[in-house]
């Protein structure tokens, strides 16, 4: 339990981070200041892990939920940090350039992804063949959800006319914000079914350390 606070705790700060450039190169100012962030977002995640422990046992698909969600939103950190990079930039917010950020800043997150939730998340473990073969499948997920994250975005961006009197900017952080839902919700049941299961073992491994 406490190794899972302290990844909790560093993936808080990451995310934390990450998201101080994303909300300057939007303008969105923040009453405290962008740096609370930094301790906002380790707390979100250390609650988030304290509150489903309880349930572990019982509902091991919520454990692995949790952490998965903690993940995904320092997966998102760093895909709209990147993306709002290159935006700034080069002063482009749509068009191919974008669909061309757009698929870096989703590249740079997945890497991150496969690294956490193989050591945290679905706890997997194995040799160097099966580390190939698991690695191979997380690849052909993590295509589709390239796919599927890039499509949705680049459809709402290039196709949908901004709402709400967005600004090109804003509705390119939107788009985005779309691509990411959908992706997130294929990769876990990727992840979880494919990738990362553990056969004729419903109790995950990780689970024992307290």
């Amino acid at each position: 339990m406490k190794k899972d606070y302290f990844f909790a705790i560093i993936a808080g700060l990451i995310t934390g981070a990450l998201l101080i450039p994303t909300v300057r190169n939007l303008g969105i100012k923040i009453p405290y200041g962008e740096f609370l962030f930094i301790v906002i977002w380790p707390a979100i995640f250390v609650l988030g892990v304290w509150l489903v422990h309880f349930l572990r046992r019982r509902f091991l698909w919520l454990w692995q939920l949790t952490k998965f969600a903690e993940v995904g939103f320092l997966n998102t950190a760093i895909d709209f940090g990147v993306l709002n990079f290159l935006i700034f930039i080069t002063g482009i917010p749509s068009g191919l350039y974008f669909s061309l950020f757009k698929t870096v800043s989703f590249i740079v997150a997945n890497i991150n992804s496969y690294v956490w939730n193989r050591f945290w998340v679905f706890f997997a473990e194995g040799g160097e063949r099966a580390a190939g073969k698991e690695y191979a499948q997380f690849l052909l997920v993590s295509v589709i959800g390239i796919i599927v994250n890039v499509g949705i975005a680049s459809l709402v961006v290039n196709f949908i006319p901004a709402q709400l009197g967005l600004t090109p900017t804003l509705w390119a952080n939107v788009g985005a914000a779309a691509g990411v839902g959908a992706s997130l919700i294929w990769n876990f049941l990727g992840y979880k079914f494919i990738v990362f299961k553990v056969p004729n073992n419903p109790v995950n491994r990780g689970l024992d350390s307290v």
